[in-house]
């Protein structure tokens, strides 16, 4: 390997360090550069709640107030329009069921949810369907859908607490599966509880699915201080709704009017028909506020499948909500200014050219201990910026007391990676930090940073030695052919050190620039046993130690050298068979471990993908917590287990 290949290594490599630093400043700069302290975004933008396009067409929208003005367009060409009118009014079906959780743990809260209740029932138009279920000790319908709401109203004001937990599941979904062909904006589930779903047959999973299939809006008001973080994804896959969780019991009474008067906000807008058939893609345009939703002809449509995305908005990435304002402005211009510094320091790395004189002067011993050599003098490369060369001595210092720092430098020369062990200790902390960073613009949160840190830590040090064991392996796959040469060398009448340096010129890497590395430290000066003992240690292979024995031992003893290697050669040719034998017996073995070990996060990750509802339980219930956390830990036991039985060593 010659000395520019070295150094464009190194450099490229550190290059690679504070490229990983730009990518993280690059991702979260732009979010913070994008707030606009000027723009104001609508309180309470308006909501698509359904896209029906068969033969009367029309749009249903969630409003504060009654729109003034509606505008629609399908594929960019505006149609005619109706005056918004309200869903009550429309002679769609208004579809409202009220769950109340009367466990005996809720109790306490059970006046506060009949206030709420009393008070929706009584500010609902008369043309709204109620139906009342209660989830304490069984889901149980208290009154089916009417809309006589005095009656309703006095079974509300009888209901009294149960005994047993709190079905709330299984009345969430009950209700919704006792509507008569819901419509999305006019059905609704309000929901009031004081405690976590303890009872239910059915699963959160579930109740969310009977959910979506209706398109409900739900409306859940949480009492007390034990919540699940299923409840407002209850809440979230309905597509509109809202969730409520108060301090003060005495807040709770209140939100009956609130969530009334929200789902007397929703509106009936009718529009012509003419232009359904040349487009999927409808646009409203709401006292100029713009939703955009796709349809399908002759369909309804609700729900996720329309994709709806309200415009104008502030964008905030998940996990950078305390980007927002002149804080997020100010971090981004300081991270776009490192980013930048970084990217103009790793390309003058690349493109600084290396005019040290001590490199030259070791040019002809071109391995890479002698240029490792040349770097250090010199202050080559990475460690030639001041700021990192007083970072990489503080690394240096840290894992020399430690204890780290020998291994990690025996680690580095074994995958022959032209590093120190402070410069690569150094880029390993920058890589984690940027991870970290990346982690949390990317996922954001606690999984984010969890995810990607824990990439961060362990992947480098798997790469190394994964590049350390394929050297080595390969290292001890050329020593037979390297003593079989060095034997011919001996016979044609070399001296033993003509015969290294001869076969070192004649054999490929890594067991070539083992040896020239072996030739240079004997020129210099070094006993050229002690030289092959510190390869051997080097590259950590017993096979080489014992031929270096063999050597030494030939030299003291006197003896046909010649014969001995060749002897010594035979010797380990027949280990390296029958270590290809027992690969070969145990290929099977290895192959069910990895099977067997990939087998559950692949399927994992299959069925996350196809039904994530499903598969979230396991991180959301605390059974299914403890289930994942058991079933992890099998796994490895497992799969530690069966490397044990096939790891047979030669």
């Amino acid at each position: 390997m010659t000395e520019s290949s070295h150094v464009a290594r190194r450099r490229g490599l550190f290059a690679l360090f504070l490229a990983s630093m730009m990518l993280a400043a690059a991702f979260v700069a732009p979010a913070a550069l994008a707030q606009d302290a000027e723009a104001e975004a609508p309180a309470t933008p308006p909501e698509l709640l359904l896209i029906d396009a068969t033969e009367d067409p029309y749009v249903v929208i969630r409003t504060a107030e009654q729109p003034s003005r509606v505008d629609i367009a399908i594929a960019d060409v505006s149609v005619d329009t109706d005056v918004p009118v309200a869903i009550a009014s429309s002679g769609i079906p208004v579809q409202t069921v009220i769950v109340i959780d009367n466990s005996a743990e809720s109790s306490e809260f059970l006046d506060s949810f009949i206030a709420a209740a009393d008070d929706y029932v009584r500010r609902a138009p008369t043309t709204e369907d109620i139906e009342v279920w209660t989830t304490g000790g069984v889901a149980r319908l208290r009154v089916g859908f009417n809309n006589d709401h005095d009656r309703t109203r006095d079974i509300v004001a009888n209901i009294l607490s149960a005994s047993g937990g709190n079905k709330m599941w299984d009345g969430v979904r009950g209700s919704v599966l006792n509507m008569v062909d819901p419509v999305p904006g006019a059905a609704n589930v309000v929901v009031l509880t004081a405690n976590t779903d303890n009872a239910s047959t059915s699963s959160a999973g579930e109740a969310r699915g009977t959910v979506l299939n209706a398109g409900a809006s739900v409306f859940l008001l949480h009492g007390g201080e034990t919540t699940s973080p299923e409840e407002p994804r209850l809440v979230e896959v309905s597509g509109a709704g809202a969730y409520a969780a108060p301090e003060a019991r005495a807040e709770l009474a209140g939100y009956g009017s609130s969530i009334s008067q929200v789902v007397a906000s929703t509106w009936k807008v009718g529009f012509s028909g003419e232009a359904v058939e040349f487009g999927r893609t409808l646009a409203i345009t709401v006292d100029g506020v713009t939703i955009t939703g796709t349809f399908s002809n002759n369909a309804r449509t609700s729900g996720r499948a329309m994709a709806p995305i309200v415009t104008p908005g502030p964008t905030t990435l998940p996990g950078l909500g305390f980007l927002d304002g002149e804080t997020g402005r100010s971090v981004g211009l300081v991270l776009g200014a490192i980013a930048a510094a970084l990217c103009a320091y790793s390309l003058a790395m690349l493109f600084q050219k290396d005019e040290s004189g001590l490199d030259a002067v070791l040019g002809v011993y071109t391995d890479g201990y002698a240029q490792k050599v040349a770097d250090e003098e010199s202050g080559n490369g990475f460690s030639k910026s001041l700021f990192l060369k007083r970072a990489v001595e503080i690394t240096e210092g840290i894992a020399e007391r430690q204890g780290a720092l020998e291994r990690s430098e025996a680690l580095l020369e074994r995958a022959d990676l032209p590093l120190r062990a402070g410069e690569a200790m150094t880029a390993y902390a920058g890589i984690v930090l940027a991870s970290f960073a990346v982690g949390l613009v990317m996922i954001g949160g606690i999984p984010g940073l969890a995810v990607m840190g824990m990439m961060g830590v362990l992947l480098p040090p798997f790469v190394v030695r994964f590049m350390a064991a394929r050297r080595g392996k390969k290292f001890m796959s050329q020593l037979p052919d390297t003593l079989n040469l060095l034997s011919s060398t001996l016979k044609a009448g070399y001296s033993f050190m003509q015969g290294v340096e001869a076969v070192s010129q004649e054999i490929e890497d890594p067991m070539g620039s083992e040896l020239r590395r072996i030739v240079t430290e004997a020129q210099l000066g070094r006993p050229l046993e002690d030289a092959m003992d510190s390869s051997a240690a080097r590259m950590d292979s017993d096979d080489f130690a014992w031929a270096v024995m063999a050597v030494k031992i030939q030299r003291e003893v006197g003896g046909n050298l010649s014969e001995l290697l060749l002897t010594v050669a035979e010797t380990m040719t027949e280990r390296e068979r029958l270590r290809r034998d027992v690969a070969t017996l145990t290929a099977e073995g290895k192959m069910s471990a990895i099977v067997l070990g990939v087998l559950p996060i692949l399927l994992g990750m299959a069925m996350w993908a196809m039904n994530p509802d499903y598969i979230n339980t396991l991180f959301t219930d605390p059974l299914g917590k403890i289930l994942l956390g058991g079933s992890i830990v099998a796994a490895l036991v497992g799969f530690a287990w069966m490397k044990k039985i096939i790891s047979i060593e030669i």
